[in-house]
């Protein structure tokens, strides 16, 4: 077994890394969020009495999905599963990685070609196609109770404890990489300063200060950090993963 067959490397997620494909990110000041009521398209109390409303949203985010393509970091990350057996966990509720080549991607906050019965619990892929809220039912003939299979707020995310376990007993020549989040949604700086291992951060820019509160990511949690979108980090942000797992960390 090689030396980098015996370590580890796990990359998580967010939007800025499908942001450069073109999808629009949900949290940023001119993202979906800001267009968009979070409690009438995106709350499980509130949900069935918008049914119309939520499967209207959702229908344009399929077809967004759609009319783009996995970018260059997609395609790294993609690689990295292939030729390092990365552990892939994203935020994103998009295809993209795995349009990009990857086999397995801990989808976090649920995805978006898949819809899911309240009824029967049972899970359809429908790919990029509008679910009509009045004719379209579950296998078990049930049509009020079908969701977008994604998490919304106030609803528990079962994804969280596959994540904490991906990341159980990693050790100093493992990699922890963080592409694309800030840590307001899931709290990746503070995990970050809980792990022994080798960290790297690529995002836009450090979070303003006046912003920042605990859990988000900073410089100061990482080995290295790369300030700049996605698409303009692969070649760096592969030199940096591929060099930790080849070489023992300093002691």
């Amino acid at each position: 077994m090689s030396t980098q067959e015996q370590r580890r490397l796990i990359v998580i997620s967010g939007a800025g890394l499908s942001a450069d494909s073109g999808l629009e990110t949900f949290r940023a000041k001119d993202g979906t969020w800001a267009n968009h009521s979070i409690d009438q398209v995106c709350n499980i109390m509130t949900w069935k009495a918008n049914f119309t409303l939520v499967h209207g949203f959702y229908n344009k985010r399929r077809e967004a999905l759609k009319g783009v393509e996995p970018n260059a970091m997609h395609r790294l990350l993609a690689r990295w599963q292939t030729e390092l057996g990365a552990v892939l966990i994203t935020q994103n509720i998009d295809d993209l990685l795995e349009r990009a080549g990857a086999e397995r991607v801990l989808h976090l906050h649920g995805f978006l070609p898949q819809m899911r019965c309240e009824a029967c619990g049972q899970i359809t892929d429908i790919g990029y196609r509008a679910w009509d809220p009045e004719q379209d039912r579950c296998g078990c003939g049930c049509r009020k109770g079908m969701k977008p299979n994604v998490v919304f707020f106030g609803e528990q995310a079962p994804a969280y404890v596959d994540m904490a376990r991906a990341l159980r007993g990693l050790s100093a020549n493992d990699v922890f990489v963080v592409i694309g989040t800030d840590g307001a949604v899931v709290p990746v700086g503070s995990i970050a300063a809980t792990l022994p291992c080798r960290k790297v951060l690529n995002t836009l820019g450090p979070v303003d200060p006046a912003d920042w509160r605990p859990g988000m990511v900073a410089s100061a949690l990482f080995n290295r950090t790369l300030y700049k979108p996605a698409v303009q980090a692969v070649d760096e942000l592969d030199a940096i993963v591929r060099r930790w797992l080849s070489e023992a960390a300093p002691n």
